[in-house]
């Protein structure tokens, strides 16, 4: 039996093993944390060596709770213990031996399949994920859709038609063709039906922007292409936790203070071109964005942390958002609760605990 059922899953975020991410998930109320369904994309945890910090880490932030996880981009090459972990999981030798160990270990952890070029270590990696009785889930990236059927086969005559089996459709970057991308999707969910025909599928992208100069709102665009799918019995909205699909890297100094706050299915931006940096303009943005009450924006009703942490920067208290890294927790604690609760947002409101600073 499955750790969770895929008809009772309203929502897979798929988030990193970063600061931001976690410490977002880790503020949520426990209702919320029983609603949704992440999917974590194992990496090391900061600058741990050992990829044991990064499964304390998601313990720490979700608990023993069922929780999908995925194997994470290569890191840099490091000599740190913790990347040959992750070197040894990605190994498709004896069919990804060392992944399926691994959740052999972990018994609340529902398995992501990795791709492999060796099709028969790949088949007995499904087989052998499957036969644990979790759950199983596919996420099919971009320059994998030209073999959408294949997967789909593959993984379907492995797992009883599908049965238990999550595919994530994952576009990548969203934005405003999304009624197009929503036809393309709708192809991709039939071909997998047609081959794993009891499988949950969930699409899912991020049109989170890269630049904020003048850009004061945006649509949530993964949200409106989920939507504007014509049927959409069996389907799993999934996103990144409003993160960014590519980090960026490099110099540049830090970014203006800006306060990010998402609504269902729109974000608002307030971002300090004034020059003003530090705390100060991060103060100011959270002034503003409760000042938007009167016009239907900022709900002081929706009490999580991530509203306590605006009001508190709000009122001068230096030690709520004063980075780019405290704003960007704030922002994905509130945009997970909003979409756990897309469908019933008075719902959201209904929380009734305490968080830490």
């Amino acid at each position: 039996m499955a750790l969770r059922v895929w008809t009772g899953v309203d929502y897979l975020p798929l988030l990193s093993l970063r600061p931001a991410e976690m410490r977002a998930l880790e503020e949520l109320p426990n209702l919320t944390k029983d609603r949704l369904l992440p999917v974590i994309h194992l990496r090391p945890w900061v600058a741990a060596h050992r990829l044991e910090s990064a499964t304390n880490r998601i313990a720490e932030a979700y608990g023993d709770r069922p929780v999908v996880i995925a194997m994470g981009e290569r890191e840099q090459p490091n000599e740190k213990p913790v990347h040959a972990e992750l070197q040894a999981l990605r190994d498709h030798a004896h069919g990804f031996r060392e992944w399926c160990t691994f959740f052999e270990q972990n018994e609340n952890y529902i398995p992501a399949m990795q791709f492999s070029p060796q099709v028969p270590e790949e088949e007995a990696q499904i087989g052998r994920l499957y036969g644990m009785d979790r759950g199983l889930v596919v996420i099919v990236e971009r320059p994998a859709f030209p073999a959408m059927g294949v997967i789909a086969q593959r993984v379907g005559d492995r797992s009883r038609g599908g049965e238990g089996v999550c595919f994530i459709i994952d576009f990548g970057v969203a934005g405003r063709d999304h009624l197009q991308v929503a036809a393309l999707a709708a192809g991709y969910i039939d071909t997998i039906r047609r081959h794993a025909p009891l499988s949950h599928v969930a699409l899912s992208a991020s049109s989170f922007p890269d630049s904020f100069v003048g850009l004061a709102e945006q649509q949530i665009y993964e949200r409106r292409l989920f939507d504007a799918l014509p049927a959409r019995d069996g389907l799993i909205y999934s996103d990144r936790g409003s993160a960014k699909v590519e980090r960026q890297t490099g110099g540049g100094g830090l970014p203006a203070p800006r306060i990010d706050y998402p609504l269902a299915a729109d974000w608002k931006f307030y971002r300090c071109d004034d020059g003003t940096t530090g705390f100060d303009g991060y103060r100011e943005q959270a002034e503003a964005l409760i000042a938007t009450e009167d016009q239907g924006i900022w709900n002081p009703r929706l009490r999580v942390w991530g509203t306590q942490m605006i009001e508190r920067t709000a009122a001068g208290d230096t030690s709520a958002i004063g980075s780019p890294q405290k704003a960007t927790a704030a922002r994905i604690n509130l945009h997970l609760q909003r979409q756990s609760f897309y469908a019933t947002p008075e719902d959201a409101e209904d929380t009734d605990e305490d968080w830490s600073g």
